[in-house]
């Protein structure tokens, strides 16, 4: 089992909320100003160097309700405040869309994919923000990933092909695209655009040719998990404060690891990055390190299928 997949499965996540907030926030004409604001708190929180220093420690990849909840709690912390019916809506199609993403690339890795996903965030975000959080975030990728071996890569790949295993939403975009079946199977390689498949990472919604989006913003949603149901009557932009004890995030974050809950304090001044040298945090040079802790079962089924690979 890799110990490496947590930062890959909270960023890539993180950049696929993205794309659906800012898809949500123009759709329905949000003021400029808010969309802005809404997607620099998001994107500061999620790539900050406190937190990314915390999921880059090798440890066992985090649970489903761990990550759902450090998700929830980095949406939480911009002025966009969702309920719990559009938070369930959002979490299903960022983990359905990059489970797809996982399940057909064939001539890329999780790197490539990850790489793309920044990249792509970043043309969203407003002029002003800094895109060293961006590049600093990548830098830690890229180093990680020259130390990987062939072997760190097959075991990364399944523990993340595992982690999502669970997940069987159909999602309407995916439909629509011909990325999924009405059963929720995804489709083969072989029958998917070749531009969407080559760049597996980037946002996926430039790619829907719904003209109208608005046809389905009523309180009627699809059986389907439907974009234009994320954002509900009861999601709502609150007035940001800005006195300066309001720019200060506690972030909790539990990844199973720790005795006690670790409490970050983070900061949404983003001029902060501008001198900060990034490196990737871990506790020795060894990348198969394992802590002293109990197997899950999940990771029990990742080494006998490990076994089963390498009899």
């Amino acid at each position: 089992m890799s110990h490496f997949a947590t930062p890959f499965v909270v960023v890539n996540l993180g950049c696929e909320m993205i794309y659906v907030v800012d898809q949500r926030l123009k759709a329905q004409n949000i003021a400029t100003d808010k969309s802005e604001r809404v997607l620099t708190d998001i994107m500061t929180v999620l790539l900050h160097p406190k937190l990314l220093d915390e999921l880059f420690i090798p440890q066992p990849v985090a649970t489903h309700d761990i990550i759902k909840q450090l998700i929830q709690d980095i949406s939480n912390t911009s002025i966009m405040k969702l309920d719990d019916y559009s938070m369930a809506k959002l979490w299903d199609l960022m983990t359905m869309i990059f489970k797809w993403q996982l399940s057909v690339a064939t001539d890329q890795n999780i790197f490539d994919i990850t790489r793309r996903h920044l990249k792509n965030v970043a043309f969203l975000m407003p002029h002003y923000f800094l895109k060293t959080i961006i590049e600093q975030a990548m830098r830690r990728f890229e180093i990680l990933a020259q130390r990987f071996t062939d072997n760190d890569y097959k075991s990364l790949s399944n523990t993340l092909i595992l982690w999502f295993s669970e997940y069987h939403t159909k999602i309407s975009v995916l439909i629509r695209l011909g990325l999924q079946k009405k059963d929720g199977m995804f489709n083969l390689p072989s029958t998917i655009d070749t531009k969407i498949l080559q760049n597996l990472g980037e946002n996926i919604y430039i790619y829907d040719k719904k003209k109208s989006a608005a046809e389905d913003y009523g309180n009627h949603c699809s059986d389907t998990i439907e974009i234009n149901c994320l954002l509900g009557t009861n999601s709502t932009l609150a007035d940001h404060k800005t006195a300066d004890t309001e720019n200060v995030i506690y972030l909790p974050i539990d990844f199973g690891t720790a005795a006690t809950k670790k409490t970050l304090s983070i900061t949404r001044n983003i001029t902060q990055f501008e001198k900060l040298y990034t490196n990737v945090k871990v506790k020795n040079t060894d990348l198969t390190f394992i802590p002293e802790i109990p197997k899950s079962t999940q990771e029990s089924l990742l080494d006998m299928l490990d076994e089963l690979d390498n009899p």
